[in-house]
C-alpha cells in the first residue's frame, strides 16, 4: 500500500481515539458532578431525618402529651377514680 494511505489511516485512527478520550473524560466529569449533587441531597435528607427523629422523641414524652391534652383537648384527670375488679 501507499505510505500516504497508511499515514492517513493512522492519523484518522489517532484523531478518533483522541476524540473518544475527550468525550469519555467529559462524560466522567458530568457523571461525577451528578454524583456529588445526589450525595449532597442525601446528606441533607439524613440531617432532616435526624431532626424529625429528635422532634418525634420530644413530642412523645409523657409530660408533653399530658400538657397538650390539657391545653388543646381540654382534657383533665377524673375527680374520683373508681376501680372495679372483675373475677
Amino acid at each position: 500500500m501507499d505510505s500516504k494511505l497508511w499515514f492517513s489511516l493512522l492519523l484518522t485512527l489517532v484523531l478518533g481515539s483522541a476524540l473518544t478520550v475527550i468525550y469519555v473524560k467529559h462524560q466522567s466529569q458530568v457523571l461525577f458532578a451528578d454524583l456529588r449533587s445526589v450525595q449532597k441531597q442525601q446528606d441533607q435528607q439524613i440531617i432532616q431525618w435526624g431532626r424529625l427523629q429528635l422532634q418525634n422523641t420530644t413530642l412523645a414524652t409523657h409530660s408533653n402529651v399530658e400538657s397538650r391534652a390539657r391545653k388543646d383537648l381540654k382534657m383533665r384527670l377524673p375527680d374520683n377514680v373508681e376501680l372495679v375488679r372483675l373475677r
